[in-house]
């Protein structure tokens, strides 16, 4: 190993380099062709015997470049192989590569390794006005030092210790002043450190010192973002029409002070829909579903009885044909502590909150008709059963079923069939000559006796065509039509 000093750039030399020189790469230029470690200009360094060093120190302007190419000796002394100067372009062309080329071969770097510094280099002043890359202020020209990154380009800093303090930065968006609390439009206040080394907070407070107290501005009331339901009257708010006001942890929305509307006569119903949470739930209902509900009165605000469908329930509830209105904003509750509402105890899922009024005659009328044909219809099955059944005493089951004249009549057990039903529907048919009603019953589930079977699958009963069994096969016919 041999120490090796490092000569300062020539006087005047714009951008000076010296590389320990340990390969060389033809497809690129310049400082890029030679690959090896950066070395400080003034500085002494540890080489070892054999080490090819590559001084460039151009010319003002670029034109022309001073290019040495030194190699350490086995006395430690330093042999200049090549001093040229060159124009720009061929400074580092096919001549000065063929002498680094021909060194490398004849004096490989065997063992890589970095140069070991003995002494630093003295620093060098930037010559033209630059940005600090440590405090990103700018550096006036010789104001401060060039510093090699690296990829071998030099940087400019302050010396160490003469970066100025950063200016105070501009609040960005309007807030309270952390200091007093008075109101801070945006760029009007500066930002300064609270909080703790492990929790940081950033706050805005006024730049020339907080003013009294009475001369202080108030925060302006927050508008809301998208439409929500009023607190005080339950009327919607169109998005940036009213105010946002801090509830606990929340926020609720209000109309500006004495411009709520009238207070619209709506209920409120609730749905659960069980089910993984997904970010965008679509609405339960939309406004203007006609449905019954269980809706719940409130004191004061009891539902009218003159709706579509009144029913009282129990204790505050009612049962009646609605109309909604619109949805609150859907809410996913999660069953962890048990506080999930009571239609998604046990289960997560959204929450959704509906709110309605009375509806109509008009709206209810399909409704009303639908109930009232199940009623009826519900009627007949219940004198069917009654008049058809095991317990009726006057029927039998003979040996011989003799069916030729009778008639099929509907009594809805198509209609009742289940989606899982496999096996056939009982059956009703009449003998008006014969003055007798056959009832036909599925006996052949696993289970049952089939030996009780007359007729196929079937228990078939005869029973007599009594006035009241003539009253309700008339009914069945009106109700289902023939058969």
């Amino acid at each position: 190993m041999a120490r090796v000093e490092m000569p300062v750039p020539d006087e005047g030399a714009v951008k000076p380099w010296r590389k320990w020189l340990q390969g060389l790469d033809e497809t690129k230029y310049g400082a890029g062709a030679c690959l090896g470690d950066w070395l400080d200009a003034g500085a002494a360094y540890e080489l070892p015997v054999g080490a090819i060093v590559v001084l460039c120190d151009p010319h003002p302007g670029g034109g022309k470049k001073r290019v040495r190419i030194w190699r350490v000796k086995q006395d430690g002394t330093v042999k200049e192989e090549r001093d040229s100067t060159l124009g720009s372009a061929n400074a580092f062309g096919a001549s000065v590569r063929g002498t680094m080329r021909r060194l490398l071969d004849k004096h490989p770097a065997r063992h890589p390794q970095a140069a070991q510094r003995l002494t630093v280099a003295p620093p060098r002043a930037n010559e033209r006005e630059d940005t600090c890359h440590l405090c990103r202020l700018t550096v006036a020209a010789g104001a401060g030092i060039l510093v090699r990154d690296g990829s071998g380009y030099s940087r400019a800093q302050h010396r160490r210790g003469e970066c100025p303090p950063p200016p105070p930065r501009r609040n960005e968006w309007a807030q309270e002043c952390g200091a007093c609390g008075g109101w801070l439009e945006a760029e009007e206040g500066v930002l300064y450190a609270a909080g703790t080394a492990l929790i940081p907070v950033t706050r805005a407070r006024h730049a020339q010192g907080c003013p009294p107290p009475e001369q202080r501005r108030p925060a302006p009331p927050r508008v809301n973002g998208r439409a929500q339901d009023c607190e005080r009257c339950g009327n919607v708010v169109p998005a940036g029409a009213g105010v946002l006001l801090r509830a606990g942890s929340g926020w609720i929305v209000q109309h500006v002070e004495g411009k709520c509307p009238p207070r619209e006569e709506l209920w409120e119903i609730s749905r659960g829909v069980p089910g993984r949470f997904h970010p965008r739930p679509e609405e339960w209902s939309e406004p203007g579903t006609v449905l019954r509900s269980e809706v719940y009165e409130s004191a004061g605000r009891p539902f009218p009885e003159t709706a579509p469908g009144h029913e009282r329930v129990g204790g505050g509830v009612v049962s009646a044909i609605v109309t909604t209105v619109r949805e609150r904003q859907p809410e996913y509750c999660r069953d962890e502590d048990g506080d999930n509402p009571s239609c998604l105890i046990g289960e997560n899922g959204w929450w959704f909150r509906i709110l309605v009024r009375p509806a109509t005659a008009e709206e209810a009328a399909d409704i009303l008709a639908a109930e009232e044909k199940a009623g009826r219809r519900y009627a007949l099955e219940q004198r069917r059963r009654a008049l058809f059944s095991y317990g009726a005493g006057d029927g039998e089951a003979p040996e011989d079923v003799d069916m030729g004249d009778a008639q099929p009549v509907d009594f809805g057990a198509r209609e009742r069939r289940s989606f899982h039903q496999h096996w056939p529907d009982d059956e009703l048919h009449v003998d008006e000559s014969a003055g007798v009603v056959w009832f036909l019953q599925y006996n052949g589930h696993d289970g049952d006796d089939w030996s009780r079977n007359n007729l196929r699958s079937f228990v078939a009963r005869r029973f007599p065509l009594t006035e009241e069994r003539r009253a309700l096969l008339a009914d069945l016919r009106a109700e289902y039509g023939p058969a």
